[in-house]
């Protein structure tokens, strides 16, 4: 699984406003009077876990009483868990997993839990019809960084075999991933292919979880999964309208974490890719996670990229394919995705964002009201 730093995002909670009236009384309700109700009605618990796809998972939700919330948090943190052994590429679970279809490639089709196989075919689709700079089937190359980044010292190693690299994408041909869905199983063609698909599953299992919870009736609540942040509805809290999700300035000094930007929005999820969230330095260079497919290296000219849309896993496919293109790229990109909003920091310091993402900016004056 991609593995991420801490990443500090800042929820900056805020009110659903609802209004409501009575055709058969004389009274109108204000939304103020609403608002009132809602708030002294609902309270705001909060709670967090670590140990699925290597990061902090952070929950906050408006329930009637604690007893409520601590349902919802216990289906969260459970269903996490098992979407993290599901979709993991480097250890084996209880089940067939992601590491299992790699440990049969070239060999036999291994049967999977059809949750897998809706990921791979999410990601199939979106890499063909959105950018195949995000490709689930790099793993022959990203497990030649992941494995150096490991051997490194103090966050100082040496880059892969250059080599090794060039074999590795010799074996990342999306084509040879065969998918049959009504025997339930996936087969690798090519026997040094490997998959990789943190850079999607940690966004789809958020959007997962969160839509389940909300089908049981939790209607305010949000959640942080490193980069990942997906809100249901807007916090019931007195006087606030917009849910307030901060922007990282990147730097690898992870003592020195301060919010570069704040966006203001309601139900929706935000998920930023950069630099600064798993790297290492070779030479005072410092090299990041994200690799490009094309040269099998990671890029160095956008430090991060923040997406903005209603589905966390696609926000996490996009947020991967826009780190390795210029802006200018990124934005037609975007052009196929309707409702889709970008906010880059580039490495050079300057900063960038698609035209609706303006009106949501605090520094362009938008608020939680």
């Amino acid at each position: 699984m991609k593995k991420f730093n801490k990443s500090i995002i800042v929820l900056l909670l805020c009110c659903l406003v609802f209004s409501a009236c009575s055709k058969n009384t004389e009274k109108v309700t204000t939304k103020k009077e609403v608002k009132e109700n809602e708030s002294a009605s609902f309270k705001k618990f909060s709670k967090g876990f670590f140990g699925v796809f290597d990061t902090d998972i952070a929950f906050s939700a408006y329930c009637a009483s604690e007893k409520e919330f601590n349902k919802y948090f216990k289906f969260l943190e459970e269903d996490m868990k098992r979407y993290h052994n599901l979709y993991n590429s480097f250890e084996n679970a209880n089940e067939n997993n992601i590491k299992t279809i790699n440990d049969n490639a070239g060999k036999e089709p291994v049967k999977v839990d059809k949750e897998i196989i809706e990921l791979l075919e999410f990601s199939i689709e979106n890499y063909k019809k959105l950018s195949n700079k995000t490709n689930i089937g790099l793993g022959s190359v990203t497990t030649l960084w992941r494995a150096e980044k490991d051997l490194a010292v103090n966050l100082k190693g040496k880059l892969p075999d250059a080599n090794k690299i060039k074999e590795g994408l010799k074996h990342t041909n999306i084509d040879n991933i065969v998918i049959d869905k009504e025997k339930s199983t996936v087969f690798l063609k090519d026997k040094d292919m490997r998959l990789d698909v943190g850079a999607i599953a940690k966004g789809y299992s958020v959007e997962k979880v969160m839509n389940k919870l909300k089908k049981m009736g939790l209607k305010s609540a949000i959640i942080s999964a490193g980069g990942n942040v997906k809100a249901i509805g807007s916090p019931l809290e007195k006087d606030k309208n917009k849910w307030g999700i901060g922007i990282q300035a990147p730097t690898f000094d992870s003592k020195k974490v301060e919010i570069q930007e704040v966006i203001f929005t309601d139900e929706t999820c935000a998920v930023t890719s950069g630099d600064y969230q798993r790297f290492y330095f070779v030479d005072d260079k410092a090299y990041n996670h994200i690799i490009d497919p094309q040269t099998g290296y990671p890029k160095d000219k956008i430090k991060s990229v923040t997406i903005l849309c209603k589905d966390s896993g696609l926000a996490d496919f996009i947020s991967t394919s826009l780190f390795l293109m210029d802006v200018e790229e990124g934005k037609k990109l975007l052009e196929k995705v309707e409702g889709t909003e970008a906010f880059w920091i580039l490495a050079d310091g300057s900063v960038h964002y698609t035209k609706n993402m303006e009106k949501l900016l605090q520094s362009k004056g938008a608020t939680n009201k």
